[in-house]
């Protein structure tokens, strides 16, 4: 038992024989997977919560189900290497085993990591290869867009209990993170209030200290001289919606290669 004083009771953790209950069980699917076993023990309920009143043994709780569970889907890409189409790498394969013979070593077993497991090194390849191509047919990018999560948002602090803070809430940080930034799309791509929007590329990370942050994002516009820039009121309208913290000054003189226009949500630029 790793964590007896989040359940002292000895409850029961995630297994392979886990079946869903009875409305939610399907043909298909009918055994509970290793995802949906911790975002149900994650979801808040009514009620004192031990487990998430638990400040960083929560946090670390939360580290080891993701552990868990990613290695669980590594072991599955493992297990599995014939439906994954493996032989084309065969060529791979025979070149990696003459090379060891020939120096008198041991090849070990070669497993192929698919492009669609996300973070891995292919995974990342594939996606600077499609922005690559993206440039290739719209042009460079217009607009380079930055949004920060801001501890201090009301939505964040409002759902907090007793002592609660919200570096020992992650998941309540990365929700209203995630609502907000799904706003923040919906104004620059859908209503389209910088104009209308070719295509674009985003990046979500988390800083040192926890947070959430959306960078990287390149918004491609028919864009081509400064006199295009003037027409979008950029500064009137994020003062405006969305009463930030921090002051603005007009650009006279754009020069090549700098940022043009830094995105500020809530206090945090």
């Amino acid at each position: 038992m790793v964590y007896p004083l989040l359940f002292p009771r000895g409850e029961q953790g995630w297994s392979n024989e886990m079946e869903h209950v009875e409305e939610r069980r399907s043909a298909k699917r009918n055994r509970v997977t290793q995802l949906q076993f911790y975002a149900y023990r994650l979801s808040v309920r009514s009620g004192f919560s031990l487990l998430h009143s638990s400040g960083k043994l929560f946090q670390q709780y939360v580290v080891d189900a993701y552990v868990k569970t990613e290695g669980s889907r590594l072991n599955h890409i493992r297990l599995n290497q014939r439906d994954l189409r493996v032989e084309f790498y065969r060529g791979l394969l025979d070149a990696l085993t003459t090379r060891a013979s020939n120096n008198n070593l041991r090849v070990g077993k070669l497993v192929i990591l698919p492009s669609s497991f996300q973070g891995s090194p292919r995974s990342m390849q594939q996606n600077y290869q499609d922005a690559m191509a993206m440039v290739r047919k719209f042009g460079r990018p217009d607009l380079f867009v930055t949004f920060t999560c801001n501890p201090s948002w009301p939505e964040i602090l409002n759902p907090m209990q007793g002592r609660e803070r919200p570096e020992n809430r992650p998941d309540i940080v990365a929700r209203v993170f995630k609502m907000k930034l799904s706003e923040l799309l919906d104004d620059l791509i859908k209503r389209k209030v910088f104009g209308c929007v070719t295509s674009y590329i985003y990046v979500i990370e988390f800083q040192k200290r926890g947070l959430s942050h959306f960078t990287n994002i390149g918004f491609f516009f028919q864009i081509r001289t400064k006199d295009d820039i003037d027409k979008f009121e950029l500064i009137e309208y994020v003062y405006t919606c969305f009463r930030t913290a921090q002051s603005f000054e007009s650009v006279s003189v754009i020069a090549p290669k700098c940022e043009i226009f830094s995105y500020v949500y809530g206090g945090g630029s």
